[in-house]
C-alpha cells in the first residue's frame, strides 16, 4: 500500500502532533508499506525556522528511509489570530503547487486538523483521481480559535466553519481521539461519513524510554507538580498560576515545574516569577521528560475554559504509562475532564476555582494513599493506548480505503445511499475494544475491524 501523509509537523519537530505522525509513519514503514511525506521545515514548538532552512521554498529530504518533501510556510515570530491564518494561507498555497510527489500516485492520503490548509489542499491535489482519504480530528481548530477570541474579525467564523465543514466531507473515512470528539465530528459531517473513535496512542521512542526506566526504582518528591509540553493559549497556564497563587499552594509547601515551548511562553515567564515554588524550563529530552514524570507527585494538564470539547491533550498517555496520578485543570464534562473522572487515576478541578484546588492539593499532602491508588489506576488505564493495538487499526482502516477506493458522490441518489451505509458501518460491528472504563460504544473501531 502507498500511503501519502500529509503533515504540517513532522520530525525534528517536537511535541504535539509531531510525535504522533512521525511514529505512524515509521509504523507504517515498518509494517512494509511505502509512505511518503509532504511537510513543511521544522519549527515547532519555538515557532522558529532553523538558519538551514530560511529562505527555501522547497526541498526533497528523507527520514530513516521515508521520502520528505518539505514546502516554504510562513512562521510568525508572535503568533496571533492574524498571523496563524496567514501561516495557514502560505501553507495551503505552498501544498497546492508542490504538495505531490512527482511521478507517484498514492492509494491512500492521509492528513489531519489542527491545520485547515491541509484538510483543504487534499481536496485539490487529488481531485477526481479516486483517491480515497482519511482525516484525524485531533482538535476542532476552528472552534478553539473563535472561542479563545483568537480570531475577531466579524463574520469570519460562519466563514471557516463551512471550509472546515467542506474540507471534512471530502474524507472517505474520519478518526477522532476521543467519544465526546466523535459526537461532535458527526454533528459537523452528517451521516454520510464514516466517522469513528481510535485513540491517540504514545509513541514508539518514548514508550522504550518508559519501559527502559521502568526496570529501577524512582521515589516520588512530595508535594510536586509537574507540567510539560505545548505552552500556547489553549492550554491557559498564564491563567493556572494566578489560580495556584490565590490557592496559596506555593505557601502550601508544593513546587510546580513547566517545562515546554509555545506562543504564550514569554507571557508565562512573567507569571512564574510572581508564583512562589515554581520554575520554568525548556522542552525536555524524553529521558528527563520520563524520569521527571516518575518522580512527580502528579502531572499538570490545563486547558483554557471554552475550549475543552475541542481537544484531548496527548500528555496525558505518558503520565498513565508512568503510573503518575493526573490532576486535570478543566471544564468537567470536557473530554479531558470526562476521562480523568472516569478513570479514577486523577481529579479534575474547574479553571479558577482556587478554592477547589486548596482543598484537593490540602488532601492529597495529608492523605499520600489516595494518590497510590491513583498511581495503580493509572497502570492499569495505559494499555488502552498501546502503540501496536492503535497503529494496527489505522492500518486496517487505510488497507479498507485502498481496497475499497470509494467514489465519493454528489448526486441526490448517491448522498443517499452513502448515508444509509455509513450509518450501518458506524453503529454496527465497528468497536474500539474498551475494557475500563466504559464508553460510548457507536462508531468504534477495533483491531480486527475488515
Amino acid at each position: 500500500m502507498r500511503v501519502h501523509i500529509m503533515s504540517n509537523l513532522f520530525s525534528p519537530d517536537e511535541l504535539a502532533g509531531a510525535a504522533l505522525f512521525t511514529d505512524l509513519a515509521l509504523f507504517l514503514r515498518e509494517r512494509g508499506h511505502e509512505v511518503r511525506v509532504t511537510s513543511t521545515f521544522s519549527y515547532y514548538p519555538a515557532w522558529k525556522l532553523r538558519p538551514e532552512d530560511k529562505g527555501i521554498s522547497w526541498r526533497q529530504d528523507s527520514f530513516e528511509g521515508i521520502h520528505v518533501r518539505r514546502v516554504r510556510m510562513f512562521v510568525p515570530s508572535r503568533p496571533t489570530g492574524k498571523t496563524r491564518m496567514l501561516s495557514d494561507l502560505s501553507f495551503f498555497a505552498a501544498l497546492l503547487r508542490r504538495g505531490t510527489h512527482p511521478g507517484w500516485r498514492p492509494d491512500v492520503v492521509l492528513t489531519a486538523i489542527p491545520m485547515l490548509s491541509q484538510s483543504l489542499a487534499q481536496r485539490f491535489l487529488y481531485w477526481g483521481r479516486g483517491v480515497p482519504r482519511l482525516i484525524v480530528v485531533q482538535d476542532f481548530v476552528v472552534d478553539a480559535a473563535l472561542e479563545l477570541d483568537i480570531l475577531r474579525l466579524p463574520g469570519l467564523g460562519r466563514i471557516l466553519r463551512g471550509m472546515e465543514r467542506w474540507a471534512l466531507r471530502s474524507a472517505s473515512t474520519l478518526l477522532t481521539i476521543s467519544p465526546l470528539m466523535l459526537e461532535k465530528l458527526r454533528s459537523v459531517v452528517g451521516e454520510d461519513r464514516r466517522t469513528c473513535y481510535v485513540p491517540n496512542w504514545i509513541h514508539r521512542s518514548l514508550r522504550t524510554e518508559i519501559e527502559r526506566q521502568a526496570q529501577r526504582p524512582s521515589p516520588r518528591r512530595p508535594l510536586s507538580l509537574f507540567y510539560s509540553g505545548n505552552l500556547g493559549v489553549k492550554q491557559g497556564l498564564p491563567s493556572f498560576l494566578a489560580q495556584y497563587r490565590a490557592a496559596g499552594a506555593g505557601a502550601g509547601n508544593w513546587s510546580l515545574t513547566i517545562h515546554g515551548g509555545g506562543a504564550e511562553r514569554e507571557r508565562l515567564l512573567g507569571e512564574v516569577a510572581r508564583t512562589p515554588g515554581c520554575a520554568l524550563g525548556p522542552v525536555l529530552d524524553e529521558e528527563s521528560y520520563v524520569a521527571n514524570l516518575r518522580s512527580c507527585t502528579a502531572c499538570l494538564v490545563t486547558q483554557s475554559p471554552g475550549v475543552g470539547s475541542n481537544f484531548l491533550p496527548s500528555k496525558l498517555l505518558p503520565a498513565l504509562a508512568t503510573g503518575t496520578p493526573v490532576l486535570a485543570v478543566c471544564e468537567p464534562g470536557s473530554p479531558l475532564g470526562q476521562e480523568v473522572s472516569l478513570g479514577g487515576y486523577g481529579k479534575v478541578v474547574s479553571p479558577g476555582n482556587s478554592a477547589m484546588l486548596a482543598s484537593l492539593l490540602s488532601r492529597w499532602a495529608s492523605e499520600p494513599t489516595l494518590l497510590e491508588s491513583m498511581r495503580a489506576r493509572a497502570l492499569q488505564r495505559a494499555p488502552e493506548f498501546d502503540r501496536e493495538r492503535v497503529l494496527s487499526v489505522y492500518e486496517q482502516e487505510l488497507l479498507s480505503l485502498a481496497a475499497a477506493r470509494p467514489v465519493v458522490s454528489t448526486s441526490a441518489s448517491g448522498v443517499k445511499a452513502q448515508a444509509q451505509a455509513a450509518s450501518k458501518r458506524n453503529g454496527a460491528s465497528n468497536r474500539w475494544p474498551e475494557k475500563e472504563p466504559s464508553l460510548p460504544p457507536e462508531g468504534i473501531l477495533s483491531p480486527d475491524h475488515q
